[in-house]
C-alpha cells in the first residue's frame, strides 16, 4: 500500500488545524515544551467562552425592576416576570432572559454569578479592534506581542502541548506567544487510523521539519496525539442524562469536559463562538435562536462535570455590549458595557455583581451606551488570582493597575 501524505493531508487527518508554527521565537509549540501526560492530581482549569459579535447585556440579565428599561427598549423589551414570554425573575430588579432558562438552576444553586457593566472604552465599537484588544489585554495598543491567555498560561503550574487548548480552526490572538498550546476544532478525531499508517505519518511529518529548529514539534505533537488517542476519558460518553446541543458551543464544551476529565495537564481552554449576536436587527428573533443553544451547552457542561465543576471556572464574555436604546430595525447597535457570566470554580454565585446599569440618559456613556463600571481586566485578574492563584496582574496586563475587587469569591 502506498501513502500520499502531504502536510495538508496530515493536518486534516489529525485535526491539527492551527498549531501556530510561525518560527522558533513565536511558535505555539516551542522546542522546550514537554509532551502532556497525566498529572496525577486535579488542577484548577479556566474555560473562557468568548461570544463574538457583541452580546446585549440588558437581554442576558434583564433589569425588569427598572421602568426605564421598558421605556428605552420599547417593542424589544422582555416582558416582566409572570407575563407570556416574560423574564425569569431572580430578584426584584433582575431576571434572566427566558431563553436562558437552563442557567436558572445554576444561579439558584449559587454556582453562577453575573457581572454587569464589564468593558473598557478603549476597546472601541469595532468588532475587529475590540476582539483584538480583549484577546491582547491591552486596549488601544496592538503592539503587544503576546495574548492574555498565553500570558496566564505561562504563570500557572504545568507544561506541554495540552496545557492550553483552543477549539478553533486557527490560532486565536489570545494564545499568541511562546506558551505551549494546541489549537484544533476537535480532539475526538486525533487518530491517524491503523498502526502502519500512523508510523508512516510520523516518519513523513518528522521529515518535513528536519533539519529545522522546529523538528521537536513533530515529537511533541505525536506524543500529545497519543495521549489523546489512548485516554479512555477522552472517548467516554457524557454522563447519563447529559445532552449537548449540536450547534456551537455544544461540541466544543463536550470535548472540553472530556479533556478535563482525562486530566492530561490542561489548565486553560478557549472556546470562541460565532452566531447571531450582532443584533442590529430583529434582536428578539436572534436571541430566541442563539440563547437556548448557549444556555443548554453551558448547563450540559456543568452537569457533565459533576463534582469536578468545583475545580473548573467558566467565564462567558463578549467584546462589547449594545446600545441602551432600540434602533429603527428592532435591534441595538454596537455599545460599550456587557454582562459577563461566571460559572463554577468556587465562585460565590446566586448574585449579580458590579454596578446595576443606570439607564438614565445622562448616566449612559455618550448618552447611548450602558456605562462601563468594571474594567474587563479587573474581572480577568480576579479570576486569575481567585481561581488559578496568579496574583501578579501586572504580568497579565502590562501597565495595568487593578481597581476594586468585584467579590466573585467572597
Amino acid at each position: 500500500m502506498a501513502w500520499d501524505l502531504s502536510r495538508r493531508m496530515f493536518i486534516k487527518g489529525g485535526s491539527l488545524v492551527a498549531l501556530g508554527l510561525g518560527g522558533p521565537a513565536s511558535a505555539v509549540i516551542t522546542r522546550t515544551a514537554q509532551a502532556a501526560g497525566p498529572t496525577g492530581s486535579r488542577k484548577k482549569v479556566l474555560v473562557h467562552v468568548f461570544l463574538r459579535g457583541g452580546v446585549d447585556g440588558l437581554s442576558v440579565m434583564v433589569p425588569h425592576g427598572d421602568s426605564r428599561y421598558y421605556d428605552i427598549r420599547k417593542d424589544i423589551a422582555i416582558p416582566p416576570p409572570g407575563k407570556p414570554g416574560g423574564v425569569l425573575r431572580l430578584d426584584d430588579h433582575f431576571g434572566l432572559h427566558p431563553a436562558l432558562e437552563p442557567l436558572r438552576s445554576l444561579y439558584t444553586e449559587k454556582k453562577m454569578a453575573a457581572v454587569h457593566g464589564v468593558g473598557n472604552y478603549g476597546l472601541t465599537r469595532s468588532h475587529f479592534s475590540a476582539q483584538d484588544f480583549v484577546e491582547l489585554g491591552t486596549p488601544g495598543d496592538r503592539s503587544t506581542t503576546t495574548g492574555t491567555l498565553a500570558r496566564l498560561s505561562g504563570e500557572v503550574e504545568g507544561s506541554g502541548v495540552l496545557k492550553s487548548v483552543a477549539f478553533s480552526v486557527q490560532r486565536p490572538l489570545c494564545l499568541e506567544g511562546p506558551a505551549p498550546a494546541l489549537v484544533t476544532p476537535g480532539i475526538l478525531s486525533f487518530n491517524l487510523g491503523i498502526k502502519e499508517w500512523r508510523e508512516e505519518a510520523e516518519r513523513r511529518v518528522r521529515a518535513m521539519y528536519e533539519p529545522s529548529v522546529l523538528a521537536p514539534v513533530a515529537d511533541e505533537v505525536f506524543v500529545a496525539m497519543g495521549a489523546l488517542r489512548d485516554s479512555s476519558a477522552i472517548h467516554a460518553q457524557p454522563r447519563a442524562g447529559v445532552k449537548y446541543p449540536d450547534a456551537p458551543p455544544g461540541p466544543s464544551l463536550r470535548q472540553a469536559a472530556r479533556l478535563i476529565e482525562a486530566d492530561l495537564g490542561t489548565r486553560c481552554i478557549f472556546v470562541p463562538v460565532g452566531g447571531r449576536y450582532d443584533t442590529h436587527a430583529k434582536q428578539l428573533e436572534a436571541h430566541a435562536e442563539e440563547f437556548p443553544i448557549l444556555s443548554q451547552a453551558l448547563a450540559a457542561f456543568a452537569q457533565d462535570l459533576g463534582p469536578r465543576l468545583d475545580d473548573v471556572l467558566v467565564l462567558v464574555t463578549t467584546e462589547f455590549g449594545r446600545t441602551a436604546f432600540v434602533n429603527g430595525s428592532h435591534g441595538t447597535d454596537h455599545g460599550s458595557a456587557f454582562c459577563a457570566l461566571v460559572i463554577g470554580g468556587g465562585v460565590k454565585g446566586g448574585r449579580i455583581l458590579g454596578q446595576s446599569p443606570d439607564l438614565a440618559k445622562s448616566a449612559l456613556y455618550e448618552e447611548r451606551d450602558v456605562a462601563v463600571t468594571t474594567d474587563f481586566r479587573d474581572l480577568y485578574s480576579e479570576i486569575a488570582q481567585g481561581h488559578l492563584g496568579v496574583s501578579a496582574a501586572s504580568k497579565l496586563f502590562p501597565g495595568f493597575s487593578p481597581g476594586a475587587r468585584i467579590g466573585l469569591f467572597s
